[in-house]
């Protein structure tokens, strides 16, 4: 009701007296009865429109006969996507035996199938306005007739009504059955059809198509459709359907033949199992509309499937592999898949492939088997006539051929191999150091093979070394140790140690290796000529940086004193005592042979410019008896009475530790009677450090401690160390050798984490900067890739680079493992974004975006024009905006277009009007960013349509989830007058009973009775208000009247009505939320 004045207080309560009066209501509905109809109508549309819809699984009853139905849709269209789609997949899935479809549907690449000459889609189309459209058995009318859709199960309850089928359904019945040749890729698809009734003969037409169990193509929401259409199943001169003349009680057969590549792999089915044949009979050609008698496909009837079950081929010998000679046990199980039982015979041949031939071994002819039935075939094969290739393989084969009705042939081939065992073939043998050294001393040598078969590797493998005089022939072992194997994977190898003797003849010497494989095969003995010289080990005087030198001797100044050359002179392959040592320097007195000890006396004590001594030197010459060498051996020449210091052997220190060495068991004292002190009365003080980038030294007490400065050197430092009695001084050197420790390599992924990178390219990456060893060269470091996708991710080990490609977005991890020559090594991880685009984002009043909308006409009766600027941070190139016009008060989308560019554009509406009441425009934009990236804008941008004024009081249009629930349809023809013209009647009926109230109320001085009132708002908060004595309170019930849902603070939204408000507020409220 419009109220066009305020009423007083008294006068409300006479207009709500007589509201309430019954007179007054049964006049309101003798007035309205003619109109009921119409009104019950728009109450139930209403109430359809504000119940919210709750999706729960459903079950369609058996009609007791097959169904079939034929379905269009688009790729665009919102109530396809999220209702009709849906509701087929699960008719289907909850009735698999009694109910079949084909989708004709519009993809987003391809556009509509080219279905001539049957030209189905238009054929289904003739009587629909809009999308989604389904037909029952050919029907163009009536409940079997489907416009438009509404939650997930919206086809049951007509199929379980029978989905107007042919009343004679029951007396047809169909059987089908398929094969593929692998050979030419085609599959020849065979229906029996059989009539059962009371007339002698049938006429029947049959409708036959190839479709996609699951189709490759997608609606905009990334749901599949199911029994896609790719091709028809025509008469011999592909005019139309195959034409059958049906006797009763007589099976009568036809075949058709269709390539596999007709439908394409989707949803993890490969061609094959995609490939879904649906037939159906029909008592006229498909020029006319017909009666439908019965369905059939795949899913329907019994399942019939022989398949080879097992097919093994073993070594009587045991173990992998086979060499010529042997007898090989080949072993076949066939078995009964299916749920009934075969008796169509066929044959099982077993096979040796030999280039493109098939060689027949034997077989055996297919006899009965039961349901879950099986039988086993044995033979065994010679293998003397086979020769035998470097990692070659013989390929067997099982194979079932002339299989009668076998619906699954993908288990009739099965192909299995033995591999070749051939002896190993050595490589050259590598030595792990210098080949030239002195008797006495050792050689590794590293060795490999290949193992020559896929049945060996470096585990199964052992080698052999032997080393000879060069020239001579003769061979020995006596020198090499047994192999080691080191390393893992692709490095790993073994390790030979040839460990000389000190009366080794000297020379150059050959070697050979040979190698056996788990069968006891043997390679030839592989030679290399010089592979190692011996010379003679010339004695020499050590120095800081030798092992086992045990430091600079201390001897007193003016004493003559032997000092044990033990650690300060040596020879590889001649003992110490053994050499001739000689001198021409004044402080030599002798040399002692057996006792391997040299006398010397120091006259004077020599001091740098400090006046701090300096150790002293005597000039040795050295002889072993056939080479002589020179030598200066270091002398600490300390005072009489001064603090003694006993040679301090070398100390080891690891990298990245720290040793300590307690000095007081090496120093002595005594006084200046010749009487000892104790050495703990002796301080310690540090003088020099030759090495201070290598170590670090600390005193504490007479306790030296050395600590590596970092993880990663190695070498030697001299550290000079002073001993004071209070009286004199005396100062030795310690000599800390720090070991080199082999570190992992490894690798700075920091700059490869969170690498974003496009679906389906290829990314190169050259990794080896990135890659670091302190003890190796990098080019010896084995990398291996590991990421959960099988070949996404692989190193290029020639060129260092990297590749990584994924066919799916997501997030991947890819993990890095180096391997160093000794066998160390380290991990890392790192993760790649993968998208298959990237997202553009709306400008609206509530956010920033990339794209901002400029409307021009956007009204009703006129096609707007549309303008997208790109004002974002994204810079975009050839956009494509594709654009739908959907009603959301019918729930079709019934115009839809696209435009290259950003426009400006016309949305054109389809039926040359312009846009309607409760019209709304989507937009959804594709394009590519600057970089190079695909964009597209993650969800659609829904606009409604404004109305002009609240007098049309027009429902406005949901938004895109409300137009999923809305159960309207379009082109059914189910009522002549529209939602708007029973609105406009029954706001007229109600103005005009309202009118005659209130001038009745008036004339009869109910209200206007001079009284003058001040004027009173519509609407105003609650406040108190006193009443005058005696009177009862008034209610107005324009002021407290509820209005449900409650209204925002910004109240009424721009261009609704309250009518529009009671009906869809509460899902306007939803939606901006």
């Amino acid at each position: 009701m419009i109220i066009l004045a305020v009423l007083s207080q008294n006068s409300m309560t006479s207009v709500v007296r007589l509201l309430i009066h019954p007179a007054t209501w049964v006049c309101v509905l003798l007035a309205i009865a003619p109109c009921s109809s119409i009104i019950d109508y728009q109450e139930e549309e209403l109430q359809r429109t504000e119940l919210e819809q709750k999706i729960v699984p459903r079950y369609a009853t058996s009609p007791g006969h097959t169904v079939f139905g034929e379905y269009v849709g688009a790729h665009w269209c919102g109530p396809c996507m999220s209702s009709a789609s849906p509701s087929l997949d699960n008719l289907k899935t909850s009735n698999p035996e009694e109910f079949t479809f084909v989708s004709f549907f519009e993809s987003s690449s391809g556009g509509w199938p080219s279905d001539g000459p049957v030209n189905r889609q238009t054929h289904i189309m003739q009587s629909s306005s809009g999308y989604p459209t389904f037909s029952f058995a050919d029907s163009q009318s009536g409940s079997c007739y489907k416009v438009g859709a509404s939650g997930t199960s919206y086809y049951d309850s007509d199929f379980s009504s029978g989905g107007c089928m042919s009343p004679s359904s029951n007396d047809f019945q169909l059987e089908m059955s398929m094969s593929l040749n692998s050979s030419t890729e085609e599959v020849t698809i065979t229906l029996d059809s059989i009539y059962t009734g009371s007339l002698s003969t049938y006429d029947v037409y049959v409708y036959g198509a190839v479709t996609e169990k699951l189709g490759a193509d997608s609606y905009d929401n990334g749901v599949k459709p199911h029994h896609n259409w790719r091709g028809w199943l025509l008469n011999s001169a592909d005019t139309g359907f195959q034409q059958l003349s049906l006797s009763q009680g007589v099976w009568e057969s036809h075949s058709w033949t269709a390539p596999l590549s007709t439908v394409r792999a989707s949803g993890g089915y490969t061609q094959w199992e995609n490939f879904w044949p649906v037939f159906a009979l029909m008592d006229g050609p498909h020029s006319s509309y017909n009666e439908f008698l019965v369905a059939i496909d795949p899913d329907m009837g019994p399942m019939i499937d022989v398949g080879i079950l097992e097919f093994e081929v073993q070594n009587t010998n045991g173990g992998m592999g086979f060499t010529p000679g042997d007898m090989l046990q080949i072993s076949t199980r066939v078995s009964n898949n299916g749920v009934e039982e075969y008796s169509e015979g066929g044959d099982l041949g077993v096979y040796l492939i030999s280039g493109s031939d098939e060689i027949y071994l034997g077989g055996q002819p297919i006899d009965t088997i039961g349901v879950a039935g099986s039988f086993l075939h044995q033979i065994d094969f010679d293998t003397s006539d086979i020769d035998p290739i470097p990692s070659g393989v013989s390929t067997f084969r099982a194979k079932l051929v002339d299989m009668g009705s076998d619906r699954n042939s993908t288990n009739n081939v099965v192909d299995n191999v033995e591999f070749h065992d051939m002896p190993p073939i050595p490589s050259p043998p590598a030595a792990t150091g210098s080949t030239t050294f002195e008797r006495g001393d050792s050689v590794q040598f590293e060795t490999t093979a290949l193992p020559n078969d896929l049945v060996d590797d470096i585990n199964t493998m052992s080698p052999a070394m032997e080393y000879s005089k060069s020239g001579s022939g003769v061979w020995d072992s006596i020198w090499v140790s047994d192999p080691e194997i080191v390393g893992s994977g692709a490095n790993a190898a073994y390790v030979h140690t040839i460990q000389t003797p000190p009366n080794a003849e000297t020379g150059k010497y050959d070697t050979r290796v040979m190698w056996e494989d788990a069968r006891g095969q043997q390679s030839d003995w592989l030679v290399t000529s010089q592979a190692f010289e011996l010379n003679n080990a010339l004695p020499r005087v050590l120095g800081n940086n030798d092992p086992g030198f045990i430091g600079t001797p201390t001897v007193k100044v003016g004493e003559t004193e032997s000092i044990s050359l033990v650690g300060l002179v040596r020879d590889a392959e001649t003992p110490l005592s053994m050499l001739s040592i000689d001198s021409n320097d004044p402080e030599f007195v002798g040399w002692n042979g057996p006792s391997s000890e040299i006398t010397v006396l120091f006259d004077s004590i020599e001091s740098d410019s400090n006046g701090n001594p300096v150790p002293q030197g005597l000039f040795l010459s050295i002889s072993d008896g056939e080479d002589a060498n020179n030598g200066m051996l270091m002398f600490n020449v300390i005072e009489n009475g001064a603090p003694r210091w006993d040679p301090i052997p070398t100390q080891t220190v690891f990298e990245g530790g720290s040793a300590s060495t307690e000095l007081t068991g090496y120093l002595s004292d005594f006084d200046v009677n010749g009487d000892p002190v104790p050495p703990s009365e002796i301080s310690i003080s540090l003088v020099s450090n030759s090495n201070e980038d290598l170590i670090q030294v600390s005193l504490d007490g007479q306790t030296v401690t050395a600590s590596t400065i970092d993880e990663d050197s190695h070498g030697v430092a001299e550290v000079i160390i002073m001993a004071d009695d209070g009286s004199k001084t005396s100062q030795t050197s310690v000599v800390f050798y720090v070991i080199n420790v082999n570190d992992a390599p490894e690798m700075d992924v920091s700059i490869l984490d969170g690498l974003a990178l496009k679906s389906g390219e290829l990314a190169s990456i050259g990794i080896m900067p990135l890659i670091s060893d302190i003890d190796d060269p990098e080019d010896e470091i084995w990398v291996d890739v590991d990421t959960p996708i099988p070949g996404a991710v692989q190193f290029d080990y020639v060129s260092g680079v990297l590749n990584m490609q994924w066919d799916r977005s997501g997030t991947h991890s890819v993990k890095m493992t180096l391997i160093d020559s000794h066998g160390d090594w380290s991990s890392t991880t790192f993760t790649v974004t993968v998208l298959d685009s990237k997202p553009l984002t709306w400008h609206t009043d509530f956010q920033e975006g990339d794209l901002e909308v400029e409307l021009e006409g956007f009204e009703i009766g006129i096609d707007p024009t549309v303008t997208l600027v790109n004002n974002g941070e994204v810079v975009i190139e050839d956009p494509k905006v594709r654009w739908t016009i959907c009603n959301g008060i019918v729930g079709i989308c019934h115009s839809a277009g696209s435009f290259d560019g950003l426009g400006p554009f016309q949305a054109v509406s389809s039926d040359g009007g312009g846009l309607s009441i409760g019209d709304y425009l989507t937009l959804s934009v594709k394009a590519v960013d600057s970089d190079g990236w695909d964009r597209e804008t993650v969800e659609p941008l829904d606009i409604l349509v404004p109305t002009t004024s609240e007098e049309d009081d027009v429902i406005g249009a949901p938004n895109q989830e409300e137009e999923k629930e809305s159960n309207q349809q379009s082109g059914d023809g189910s009522s002549d007058i529209s939602v708007m013209d029973a609105m406009l009647i029954i706001l007229v009926l109600l103005i005009f009973i309202g009118g005659g109230t209130v001038a009745g109320l008036y004339f009869s001085g109910a209200i206007g009775n001079g009284r003058e009132q001040a004027p009173k708002a519509p609407y105003s908060p609650d406040t108190p208000q006193e009443q005058p004595p005696g009177e009862e309170p008034v209610i107005d019930f324009e002021q407290h009247e509820e209005i449900y849902p409650p209204l925002p603070e910004s109240g009424l939204p721009e261009g609704w009505t309250m009518d529009q408000w009671k009906y869809y507020g509460e899902q306007w409220l939803e939606r901006q939320n």
